[in-house]
């Protein structure tokens, strides 16, 4: 088998999708070429970034060629109109791979793990209490944090000194408004993310993993959303979690990899690695949160335990990936998917997108549009 794998972007999916997957692909022996665009006729396989692609092109050289498309965006028509015609979509979790299945079968869940080294790690109890607690990843979850992460983090800060590092893209996105806790109970350090954050990571006591968002008004949400059958048996007290259709476990894994154990919340890729007790500790409420804080910062034991579960669970999933990759590009291409009666209608959800925006701190999409043509030279 030949592949190619393109991209002219500089960022995470880049350096797990082609960057990293090249790489692997190469030491188990497979012919793979990172950035060799406009030679299609020489590959079986071509994989690119959804945002960052050439796929026209390489359908015009080599007709037989299966194109596998990272991480798809379905914002708008043309790139679900990208997402339909690739042989296969690599998805970063099980809540990505649910909303495009509708767009096309042949996905392959290919969680992006960021490149990190194993460190060894002993967990001790340091003097006076004090506890470090580290989060990475985008602003967004930073943000999301204000009704459940953040008061918790407060509450333990009144207990016991608290350290926050938030690890994140400060200059691109903008700092944080919103999600951290009042510096007059913890001491929060805003961290510059580069390709070495896990030097960052490598010295705390707990990882945050937080997937949800916040839900405005959540008991009126629950009225609201609630049908009128009784057969249903709501009550005031269900859960409602909201998160994102890009939901990445990817986050859990630099964690791992410099022995820190994590608190997630309950979004179905984090529950796919941290059993609750065993592998970390899973929370939604704020109370939740709280309890599982304490119950790690009061224990050096604890912290030791969950994080050596956590690390042997992410590296066996880490190993599976190459084989899962190879078998699904060889597999057959699946039939289109059929539409179902009931199904949120595609069109009408992009009609709503603009009425989601971004962070206020971060650029006008016409911003990123130019830098990312600038990255693709037109």
């Amino acid at each position: 088998m030949r592949v190619v794998l393109n991209t002219r972007s500089d960022d995470a999916v880049a350096a797990a999708c082609i960057h990293d997957l090249g790489r692997r692909l190469a030491e188990r022996g497979v012919e793979a070429t990172v950035n060799d665009w406009g030679r299609y006729d020489r590959y079986e396989v071509a994989v690119f970034l959804a945002y960052d692609h050439d796929v026209e092109a390489a359908r015009a050289q080599n007709p037989d060629i299966r194109i596998v498309l990272a991480d798809p965006k379905q914002r708008t028509p043309g790139a679900i109109a990208t997402a339909r015609a690739a042989d296969l979509l690599l998805v970063s979790s099980v809540e990505q791979r649910d909303v495009f299945l509708r767009t096309n079968r042949n996905l392959l869940v290919y969680t992006m793990y960021p490149a990190v080294a194993a460190r060894e790690r002993q967990h001790v109890d340091r003097e006076g209490g004090r506890v470090v607690v580290a989060y990475h990843g985008n602003r967004v979850h930073l943000e999301a944090m204000v009704h459940t992460v953040r008061p918790a983090l407060e509450e333990l800060g009144r207990r016991r000194p608290v350290e926050l590092r938030a690890v994140y893209n400060i200059e691109t996105l903008g700092r944080t408004r919103l999600g951290l806790p009042d510096e007059r109970l913890v001491t929060v350090r805003h961290v510059q993310w580069t390709p070495a954050f896990a030097d960052s990571l490598a010295d705390a006591d707990i990882g945050l993993v937080p997937g949800e968002l916040p839900v405005a008004n959540l008991l009126g949400a629950l009225e609201l959303t609630a049908y009128p059958e009784p057969e249903f048996m709501y009550e005031p007290f269900d859960h409602l979690v909201r998160y994102k259709a890009s939901t990445n476990p990817g986050r859990l894994y630099p964690f791992a990899r410099v022995g820190v154990p994590v608190v997630a919340d309950f979004t179905p890729s984090a529950a796919q690695f941290v059993q609750d007790g065993v592998t970390g500790l899973l929370a939604s409420s704020a109370h939740g949160w709280l309890e599982a804080l304490e119950a790690l910062a009061g224990s050096a034991a604890l912290r030791e335990r969950l994080a050596a579960g956590l690390r042997e669970r992410m590296d066996a999933a880490y190993e599976r990936q190459l084989d899962d990759f190879l078998a699904a590009v060889a597999a057959p291409r699946l039939p289109p998917p059929v539409e179902l009666p009931g199904a949120a209608a595609l069109a009408d959800q992009q009609a709503l997108a603009d009425r989601f925006p971004g962070p206020a701190g971060a650029p006008p999409p016409s911003a990123v549009a130019r830098a990312l043509r600038r990255l693709q030279g037109r």
